[in-house]
């Protein structure tokens, strides 16, 4: 299905993180399975894991076999501390940059745009994710960073990026937030922000259309086809 375009004239362009900028969901997909191995629990499917992952809040429930459930809570503490273990070095050792991320934020940036980023990943795990921004120097373009641990509540809710568009010191309708989740747009759009979707994180055409975005484009490279600066 062909992504849907529409001009859009804004003052800043707000950014989703993993999905968007940086190439993550093959990584997060392997950090789940590597987890469940570690626990000596079984395999299960992308398309479940995918499922489990469409909530800011993971549903292990979904991935987790029906014999373990009545002790759940113990099995999700002992997943995050694998995961807590893991993670830093699979993401260091894997994580790159969406094609093209580098270029678009320094021209959205050199046109006069202000650039934020809002991610619901932790502070602790920022540095890791924004290396590959770092290694191409364009970390310093984003004026604003609002992660999880800077909001009482995550997306879907309309908090960070509230918060982000404060600290811009513009109001959101003067924004457009870019991601690659039907999250992502829905947390914009309650925001009061205009909204851009990308086909190359966890969601489709068809679950990013369901949040009626403003646009959707094949990646960040198409960004130019409907920011106005």
């Amino acid at each position: 299905m062909s992504p849907k375009h529409k001009k859009l004239s804004v003052a800043a362009v707000i950014f989703d993180l993993d999905g968007t900028l940086i190439d993550s969901i093959d990584i997060y997909f392997s950090i789940v399975e590597k987890t469940l191995e570690r626990l000596n629990l079984p395999e299960v499917s992308r398309s479940r894991i995918l499922a489990a992952a469409e909530s800011e809040d993971f549903k292990w429930e979904l991935v987790l076999p029906q014999d373990v459930l009545n002790r759940k809570e113990e099995i999700i503490d002992e997943a995050w501390a694998v995961i807590d273990e893991i993670a830093p070095q699979m993401f260091a050792d894997n994580l790159d940059l969406i094609q093209g991320a580098d270029g678009i934020v320094e021209k959205l940036s050199s046109n006069g745009l202000k650039i934020g980023l809002v991610t619901s990943t932790q502070r602790r795990y920022l540095e890791t994710k924004m290396q590959p921004l770092k290694n191409v120097g364009v970390d310093t373009l984003f004026e604003v960073i609002i992660t999880s641990d800077d909001v009482e509540n995550r997306k879907p809710a309309p908090d960070p990026l509230i918060a982000c568009a404060r600290r811009l010191d513009l109001k959101p309708g003067n924004c457009v937030y870019v991601g690659d989740t039907a999250t992502d747009i829905k947390a914009g759009k309650a925001a009061g922000m205009r909204t851009v979707g990308v086909l190359t994180g966890f969601d489709d055409y068809e679950a990013l259309e369901t949040e009626n975005p403003d646009a959707i484009v094949n990646d960040i490279q198409n960004l130019l086809e409907v920011i106005e600066a």
